[in-house]
């Protein structure tokens, strides 16, 4: 624990608490020194001479102007040094010291650890991040995973235990007794009748629209959500916060780069709270053109859309569900980008962070006839 060199020079940041105390133990040290140099017995022919230790030997020698003035001390006799109970009372004062040195050496290294752990010392808003070492997930649908994680990416800390069910049957996220969460519908040319005050009204704070999308086949061309520029108004009249998605079947970084410019074409400068999806989505009951494409290149399209959309100043973010996230995406590459999880269990399972969650695709709440898919975001995006 000690913070001073052997000269006894400060090794101490400006203020630190623990300087006055190792200063007085390395006093203490050094009486300690001078006190057994005093009661050795000189001509004792049973005692050893001590070996110095290296802290000893690291001690500056006192100059004689350091050294009190002490009263004449009568020499002793030969019967005197040979008197156990003589030897005994000199070094009574030795044990006292060695005690309180004791005492002051265990205080000093348990105000150390206090220093170190105190709450005022720990960044207690830090997230955790991987260790970039291989784990072990265990999934309800897929069994165990062994996954190599992206060291530094930013972990999973929401629980089941903090999720409610309010008295309408949409979800809700609490930490310490405060809603956290955000509730949202994502909405495009499937939903119709959609009432948009009464969505508010019914706790919807935020909406996903469907821009557009790209179809499957050997083609893949691109097409246009028949409501997406009303939806837009008639969110934006309500007061409800927007952010927009893209159904994409992307087969290269090409590709990507031109939904994403789809996109911004058809905003045309709108403005959005909401970040902006790419939604890569696997055909499971039919041949599509997207059955080949690899993690990698998965990885490097989502990049590549996600780059384009920030780079025109709107806010990016990843759609995808448990399944895709754990064994297809390289979260070396995609660590520092927002996700958006489909997970339709009673709560995702998912090692990694995400910032929303679609949590059914049958849900229903005023404003919406039929079923609509049901998200809460963790992130306040349009802070």
């Amino acid at each position: 624990m000690a913070y001073l060199d052997d000269n006894n020079e400060n090794l101490y940041t400006a203020g630190d608490p623990l300087e006055a105390l190792d200063r007085e133990l390395a006093e203490l040290k050094s009486t300690l020194g001078e006190m057994e140099e005093q009661s050795a017995p000189a001509d004792d022919p049973t005692s050893e001479p001590e070996e110095n230790t290296s802290e000893d030997k690291a001690q500056p020698e006192p100059t004689a102007e350091e050294i009190p003035a002490e009263e004449p001390v009568k020499p002793k006799t030969e019967e005197d040094m040979k008197n156990p109970k003589n030897k005994e009372k000199n070094r009574t004062p030795l044990i006292a010291v060695l005690i309180i040195l004791t005492v002051l050496l265990i205080g000093s290294i348990g105000f150390g650890v206090y220093r170190m752990v105190a709450p005022g010392n720990v960044d207690s808003t830090a997230e955790p991040t991987a260790s970039g070492k291989v784990v072990t997930v265990t999934d309800s649908e897929m069994g165990e995973l062994e996954i190599q994680t992206a060291k530094g990416a930013k972990l999973n800390t929401l629980t089941k235990e903090n999720l409610t069910t309010e008295k309408d049957g949409t979800y809700a996220y609490y930490e310490d007794g405060v809603k956290i969460s955000h509730l949202g519908a994502d909405l495009s040319e499937f939903q119709s009748g959609v009432d948009f005050e009464a969505l508010k009204n019914a706790g919807v704070e935020f909406v996903m629209l469907r821009v557009g999308g790209r179809y499957y086949g050997e083609k893949g061309t691109m097409y246009e959500d028949t409501v997406f520029e009303d939806f837009y108004e008639k969110a934006q009249a309500a007061g409800l916060k927007i952010g927009a998605y893209f159904l994409s079947q992307a087969t290269t970084v090409e590709e990507a780069k031109e939904e994403a410019n789809f996109i911004l074409k058809k905003l045309n400068g709108r403005k959005l709270s909401y970040p902006i999806a790419f939604d890569w989505e696997n055909i499971g009951d039919d041949e599509a053109r997207t059955d080949n494409v690899t993690g990698e290149t998965l990885t490097l399209m989502a990049e590549a859309f996600c780059d384009t959309i920030s780079e025109s100043g709107y806010k990016p973010i990843v759609y995808s569900n448990t399944d895709q996230m754990f064994t297809r995406y390289d979260f070396e590459t995609m660590k520092d980008y927002d996700f958006w999880l489909a997970d339709y269990r009673d709560f995702p399972n998912m090692y990694y962070k995400f910032d929303m969650w679609q949590y059914t695709k049958e849900g229903t709440i005023d404003g919406i006839e039929g079923t609509v898919d049901l998200n809460l975001s963790f992130t306040d995006f349009s802070e």
